[in-house]
Parts: C-alpha cells; structure tokens; sequence
C-alpha cells in the first residue's frame, strides 16, 4: 500500500515473498480469475514480478527437453509446465526450493529461489531436482502503484507468507482454495 505522508515521502509495501490471492473481483478475468500468484521478484523501479501457481498447462515438461534435444528421465512424464501470466509467455522459469542451484538462480525468500537458464533443463532432465519446484512459461507482472491500487482500492487480491505446501503440493482450484485458507488464517492471528 502506499501512503503519502506530510513530508511528501511515499510508504510503499514490499510483496516479494508473498502470495497474491484472488478474489471474486477478478472472476471476469480468464487470466487471474482463482489465481495464486507467488511474487519472486520486486525491483528499484516498483515493478512487481512473480507467477500463477495453479494454471498447468498442457505442454509436459519432457515436451521442452525434447524441443531442446535434450532427453527426459521418464519419471517426469506427468510434470507440466504452469502458466506463469500473460508475460513473456515463451520464457521458462522454474520456481524451487533454496537447496538447489543452477547458473542464473535468483533468490525470492528464505525458502525459495527462482531460476532460468538451459542449465537447470539439463540437471532436470538427469533427475536432478530441488526438493520442492514447479516450472513456468511467462510470467505476471505489475508497474509502479498497480499492485498496490489492485489490492487496495479495488479490493482483487489478499496477500499472505507462502509456505512450501502452499507453493507446490496442491493445484489448480484446490490451490486456490488452500491459499484462502492460509490467508484467512495468518489474518486472524494478526488479531487474536
């Protein structure tokens, strides 16, 4: 939120870390309509960065390995790419757990990190994998204030602390569901 004080300087919140959960005002948008979003990324110029937890698509992951004529341990048949956002919807990022590491990985918290690069594809495709990831195609991002005036003015997002649960080990609706719960929770223990 920001808050314009007296003395002219600008309070702005911080969501890096954080998860973006919708609500019923978002419904009519067919891109963030349910939609949990964790937030990697916010940089000097206020953009805010992160990606859709809960919209796989249909594309498999061993799909990518084949596009870059690298071969995919069998076991990750079943894992799909997500739909990050509507941004830069050819890139591949994949969010994971802090153990692992791969050329360019960034960190988003004390839990996580985010990567992309062709290296992490490989260490994939070879079976090796952080504890806990999930990889995306695009991203969602927000200028200066957006966020801000989205959550709250018109009220179409709550924010709340991921945890690893949270993050990977759900889907789609039940995710959503999930991160609703999680934030009803962290609210309430503000208050008791």
């Amino acid at each position: 939120m920001a808050a314009h004080y007296p003395t002219g300087v600008s309070m702005h919140t911080t969501y890096k870390g954080k998860l973006l959960v919708a609500t019923p005002v978002l419904n009519h948008n067919v891109v963030f309509s349910k939609s949990v979003v964790y937030v990697y990324d916010e940089n000097a110029q206020g953009q805010v960065m992160g990606v859709i937890l809960n919209k796989p698509s249909k594309f498999k992951i061993s799909s990518l390995g084949s596009l870059k004529d690298i071969p995919f341990d069998p076991s990750l048949e079943l894992k799909y790419v997500h739909k990050g956002g509507p941004v830069s919807d050819t890139s591949i990022v994949l969010l994971h757990t802090n153990e692992w590491v791969s050329t360019n990985t960034q960190n988003a918290n004390n839990s996580l990190s985010i990567t992309s690069d062709l290296l992490m594809i490989e260490k994939l495709a070879t079976g090796n994998e952080p504890q806990g990831w999930r990889m995306f195609a695009g991203m969602s991002v927000w200028v200066f204030d957006q966020l801000d005036t989205e959550i709250n003015n018109q009220n179409a997002w709550l924010t709340c602390d991921p945890t690893n649960t949270n993050v990977f080990d759900y889907d789609e609706e039940e995710q959503w569901l999930k991160a609703l719960e999680l934030c009803s929770q962290q609210m309430l223990a503000e208050y008791i």
